[in-house]
C-alpha cells in the first residue's frame, strides 16, 4: 500500500493499523484514488483532536463546517470504530450524528436524511487513547467494493486481494490471463477493469460520490474507454455452470463482458491452447472456505499440479490459499509470497514459476 501511495508522488505521513496517513497535491490525490487497485477506503481527515469525554469530543465535532458537505438532498450515514476514552462505538455514532444535526440547525439548514447502510456520504469517526479523527469517505461506499458484484459466489476473493494476485503475478495489461477456477469472475473482471479504462478502475464509483464533486467540482471525468479486443486474452472456466453465469453477469455490470471469455470447463482436463506463455491466476477451493472432504482437496491440487506442470511450461502461476499444506501438493518450487487476511483466515499469496512442459 505505502508503495502505491509514493508512486503517485503523495508523502506518508503516518501508518497504524487504522491505515496509512498521507497527503499532497490535489491532482495526485485525485489520481491515486481513481487508479489505487489496493486501497479499502479513501478519506479526507476532518479533525484531528484529543478528548477526554464524549461532551468534549460533541463540542469539537459541532465545530466543523457540516453544512459544506451536508444538505437537504443527500443522506449521510456514520462508521465509528472506537475505544479508550470514547469506548463505546454506539453511543459516539449517536454523538457524532447530534453534532451534525444541531451544527445544521444553528446554520438553519435543512436536516439531511440519516441512512444506516446505502447513503450518498459516510463519515468514518476513529478513536484511540484520547485522539478521534473525523474522517469523509471520498467515494461513501468502500473503494473495494467497485459496485458490479450483483451477486459473489460461495466464496468470492475481495477486489483489492484479486489486484494484489495480479501485482504478484507480474501480469500486465494485454497479456494472456488464465484463470482455472474463476468462481463468480473478479480476478478478471479486476484485470479487464485496467484494460478498459486505462488503470483508472474506480472512475465511476468516484464519479457517482457527492463528496468528490463537492470537493473537486471542476475535476472532469475522462470518458476514454479501450476498444474491446480483437483477440480474447482473458479467460475463465469453472466446473460449475451457476458460477459461470454469475462471472458474466458480474462482467455485464462492470462493462467487461467483451473482455473475458467464460467457459464452463474442468481445471484438471484443462489444455494449453492459449500460447507458450501466460499467467494463471486462481483461488481454488480449501476446506474451510468451501467444506469439501480434505482428501478430495489434497487429489484436487495433486492433479491439478500435474496439469500445469505438464500443459503450462514456461507460463507464471499465482494462487490465494488459507490451506498451506494443500499448496505443497501442487510439487511446484515458490517463487514468492506474501501473507495477508482473507475471510478471517490466515492466507498466502504464492507465486510460482513454471518450468518444463511439453
Amino acid at each position: 500500500m505505502e508503495q502505491e501511495i509514493q508512486s503517485f508522488h503523495l508523502k506518508i505521513n503516518n501508518s497504524n493499523r487504522g491505515g496509512v496517513f498521507f497527503s499532497g497535491k490535489k491532482e495526485d490525490v485525485i489520481q491515486f484514488a481513481l487508479h489505487t487497485k489496493f486501497a479499502s477506503r479513501v478519506n479526507l481527515q476532518l479533525l484531528h483532536e484529543n478528548a477526554q469525554n464524549y461532551d468534549e469530543f460533541y463540542a469539537k465535532a459541532t465545530e466543523l463546517p457540516w453544512e459544506k458537505y451536508i444538505g437537504p438532498n443527500v443522506s449521510f450515514r456514520i462508521d465509528a470504530e472506537t475505544k479508550d476514552k470514547l469506548k463505546n462505538s454506539e453511543f459516539t455514532m449517536h454523538r457524532t450524528k447530534d453534532a451534525i444535526l444541531d451544527r445544521l440547525r444553528t446554520k438553519k439548514v435543512a436536516l439531511p436524511e440519516i441512512e444506516k447502510r446505502m447513503a450518498d456520504i459516510t463519515i468514518v469517526v476513529r478513536s484511540h487513547t484520547d485522539r478521534f479523527s473525523i474522517e469523509l469517505s471520498l467515494s461513501g461506499d468502500p473503494v473495494g467494493r467497485r459496485g458490479y458484484r450483483l451477486h459473489a459466489g460461495s466464496a468470492p476473493v475481495r477486489e483489492p486481494i484479486a489486484q494484489a494476485m495480479l501485482e504478484m503475478s507480474d501480469w500486465k495489461e494485454g497479456e494472456t490471463l488464465l484463470d482455472p477456477m474463476c468462481g463468480s469472475g473478479t480476478i478478471l473482471i479486476e484485470a479487464a477493469l485496467r484494460e478498459r479504462l486505462y488503470g483508472e478502475i474506480n472512475r465511476f464509483l468516484f464519479a457517482e460520490s457527492p463528496i468528490f464533486q463537492i470537493l473537486f467540482p471542476t475535476y472532469v471525468f475522462s470518458e476514454r474507454k479501450k476498444e474491446n479486443p480483437t483477440t480474447p486474452h482473458l479467460f475463465g472456466y469453472d466446473i460449475d455452470p451457476e458460477a459461470i453465469r454469475i462471472a458474466k453477469e458480474n462482467a455485464y455490470e462492470a462493462g467487461v463482458e467483451d473482455f473475458i471469455k467464460f467457459e464452463v470447463g474442468d481445471c484438471l482436463k484443462l489444455k494449453n491452447s492459449f500460447g507458450p506463455k501466460g499467467h494463471l491466476v486462481t483461488n481454488p477451493p480449501y476446506g474451510d472456505r468451501i467444506g469439501k472432504p480434505m482428501e478430495d482437496l489434497r487429489e484436487m491440487y495433486f492433479q491439478f499440479g500435474r496439469v500445469l506442470k505438464n500443459e503450462f511450461g514456461g507460463w507464471k502461476f499465482t494462487v490465494l490459499c488459507a490451506d498451506f499444506a494443500l499448496l505443497g501438493k501442487f510439487g511446484l518450487k515458490e517463487n514468492k509470497h506474501i501473507t495477508l487476511k482473507h475471510a478471517n483466515l490466515k492466507a498466502k499469496i504464492v507465486d510460482y514459476e513454471l518450468r518444463g512442459g511439453k
